[in-house]
Formats: structure tokens, sequence, C-alpha cells
């Protein structure tokens, strides 16, 4: 897949404080890539300095294979020169246009002739599912339609990339949960290419061809949804994305040893590092009130119940260990509160990180 737009050595800073520290980021053409991470990552800041919002202190940027930022050689291309559109979480509507006429502002200030024009933007609100609202203001609409608006204004342009700033976190779950969807939907049939900025892990993986977890004004991990959630490089990784149990290991010839002796396994295929941290998921671990018959692949240890909680369609459980650590898992029947319990999981679901 041919590269669209790539980052080499990044770096920004505000007052002396580095919040972009040496990014290298590749993205694909027809590709959307989710910046995700903690608020104060440097997310905002690295899709600022993408649109031309900012300027970078160091390293460079290029798009199709035109430089857009390069300060060691006084490159820095303004943002009304990129070409790039834009999709804030405030909507940032004209308060006294029109739906169509707020699409159409981005043509017009392109001098599309006016058939061209108002076929343009029927076609966007079409796509956007909001045809039927083109002569209203926007105090006229709720939350999301005003959402759907921007991103059709967005999209009239025909941008050669489209950047969107947590669009949805002003809405409310039911909305975000839709329109999450329906952008996901636009973006595959549109083809376009987008960076996409949340904090909101569940947006990240469902729109993210490649996710690119940042933290601290660095990317600890880049890569597919599947593979960031399953081999996360860097314990930061591990447990901000997803529920996440972490042990300490350490390990002895070809035997692993967890949690100071509480368990010792035999060493499965590649040998992992000398210390570190065993991650195994919530989702992996079964808390139950009876014990199972043991097999080659099964983990099981004692522990005691701390709580529940209802989630719907089944039970989050809390257990602690017999050395006092606490392990996150799902209940299996019946488990009390104080209760003796059993916390199960496969050896295969164990990933293993090094210090």
């Amino acid at each position: 897949m041919a590269t669209f737009m790539q980052c080499k050595g990044l770096t920004k800073e505000f007052a002396g404080r580095r919040v972009l520290d040496g990014i290298d980021l590749k993205v694909n053409q027809g590709e959307c890539v989710v910046l995700l991470g903690p608020s104060g990552c440097g997310k905002s800041t690295l899709l600022n300095v993408i649109t031309g919002m900012l300027a970078a202190d160091s390293g460079t940027l290029a798009c199709r294979g035109r430089t857009l930022d390069d300060p060691a050689n006084g490159i820095h291309v303004a943002m009304r020169e990129r070409g790039f559109s834009m999709v804030f979480q405030d909507f940032s509507l004209w308060p006294h246009m029109t739906v169509s006429e707020n699409v159409a502002f981005g043509l017009r200030m392109q001098r599309v002739n006016a058939p061209h024009r108002a076929r343009r933007v029927q076609e966007v609100l079409d796509q956007v599912q909001m045809g039927a609202f083109r002569n209203r203001r926007p105090d006229q609409l709720s939350g999301g339609q005003q959402q759907r608006v921007a991103i059709a204004r967005a999209l009239a342009v025909q941008p050669d990339l489209m950047l969107l700033d947590e669009p949805l976190s002003a809405l409310d779950a039911r909305l975000r949960e839709d329109l999450k969807h329906e952008l996901a939907r636009l973006l595959r049939e549109t083809g376009l290419t987008a960076v996409y900025v949340t904090h909101d892990q569940a947006e990240a993986f469902t729109l993210g061809d490649q996710v690119a977890v940042m933290n601290r004004g660095r990317i600890e991990q880049c890569g597919t949804p599947e593979v960031i959630y399953n081999e996360p490089r860097t314990q930061f990784v591990a447990e901000f994305l997803g529920a996440s149990n972490l042990m300490p290991y350490r390990r002895n010839g070809s035997s692993i040893v967890i949690d100071d002796g509480v368990l010792d396994l035999p060493g499965n295929g590649a040998l992992p590092a000398e210390s570190g941290q065993c991650l195994v998921r919530r989702e992996a671990i079964c808390i139950s009130s009876e014990r199972c018959c043991s097999g080659d692949d099964l983990v099981e240890l004692p522990a005691t119940c701390e709580q529940t909680n209802f989630l719907g369609d089944r039970h989050e459980a809390f257990a602690t260990l017999p050395n006092g650590r606490l392990i996150r898992g799902f209940a299996d029947g019946a488990v009390n509160r104080g209760g003796a319990v059993h916390v199960r999981f496969p050896a295969s679901a164990m990933r293993f990180l090094s210090d």
C-alpha cells in the first residue's frame, strides 16, 4: 500500500516542555490512522502540526512526497495550502447559515460554480442522512445532527486528508455509538485517508485500520487494533487497552515463576525475558466457586472473592490471591463476596512484557 503521509522525528515544545518527542508515523493511502491516548499525551498537538495550525520544532512531515514541515530547511506550508479538511468536537458551524450554506462554504472558497456546488452539497448531505434538513439552521438541530453537518462540510471539498479531533466526545453515549459506525462506513465508502484523534478505545478499534497509542509525547506502539490489543509491547499499552491483570514474573531456566512462587509454569515455545510483567486479559479469566479438572494449558489459583458487578449480560468479579494481588475476571456461576473461589485461565492467554 502506498505511503500517503509520513512524519519523521517530529518534536514540539511549549514553554520548555516537550509535548511531541520524536514522532515517527506513516499513514497509507485510504487508511484511517487513529491517535489514541489519555489527555495530555500529545495527540491533539500532533494533529495540529499535521493540519499546519502549529509548526514543528524539528523533524519532517511530508504528504504525497511533498514536504510540508522541515524546520531545519525553513519549510512550513500554511494550513490553507495543505488541502486537508478538519472536523472538531464542537461542530464549529456558522450559526447564521443554513445546513446547505454551511456545507457549501468550503466549495465557495474553492470558487466551485453554483450548479456543481449544489449537486455536491446534496450528495454529501445524503451521505450523512441530512438531506431533509438542508434549509434548517444549526440551532434547529440536535448535537448529533450538527456533527453530521460538520462531517458533510469536510467531505464536500473532497480533501486529500481528513482530520478529526475527538468529533464524538460532545455527544451522549447512544449518539456516539450510532455515529461511530456511520463514520466507519463513510470512510470505507469514500476511500478517504484520515487521521482521527480519540481517547476512546471502542472508537479507535471501530474506525482505525492502524492505531497509534500515544503516551507523554511519544508513540508507544502502532499497529492494527488486533495486534496492539493481543500483543502489547509495553506495560502502558497493556494497561491502557482493555481490562488487564498484570503480575510480576521471573524466569527460572525454562520455567516461569509468577508472583514470588505463587505459580510455577513450564515455559512453552520462545522463552520470555528474565523478568517483567505477565499480562492476562480480564476476558480470559474465569472466577468460580467450583474447582475444575486441570489440563495441560489450564492455570488455576486459589483466591477470595472481593466483589462482583452486574454488567447486564454477565457478572464481573474481583478476587484476591493469597499474596494480596487483586485479579479481575468474569464470574462462572454464583460467587459470594468473601467466599473461597478459584481463578482460572489458559496458559496460552499469558503475554510477557519485559522490564
